[in-house]
């Protein structure tokens, strides 16, 4: 029960004369993220895309620790 992926794409200009610009790196995606501008659409979307991997490193994560001290088995399940 995936939601079909969205391509989205971001504009990244460079400021510059041309001249040794292509030796700087413009700024970064990351470094213009401002998170209190997500209108709510967005901030659910972010939140979906983000809860599958969360959870999967969550659930192996614990495992690992059960392994560790040997209860492979969750008695709750």
């Amino acid at each position: 029960m995936t939601a079909p992926s969205r391509a989205t794409s971001a504009a990244v200009q460079r400021s510059g004369d041309g001249e040794g610009s292509q030796d700087r790196p413009g700024p970064s995606v990351t470094s213009q993220f401002k998170p209190r501008e997500l209108k709510e659409d967005q901030m659910a979307e972010l939140v979906h895309r983000m809860i599958g991997p969360l959870t999967r490193l969550l659930r192996n994560e614990l495992r690992l620790d059960r392994e560790r001290i040997g209860k492979l088995r969750d008695p709750r399940h």
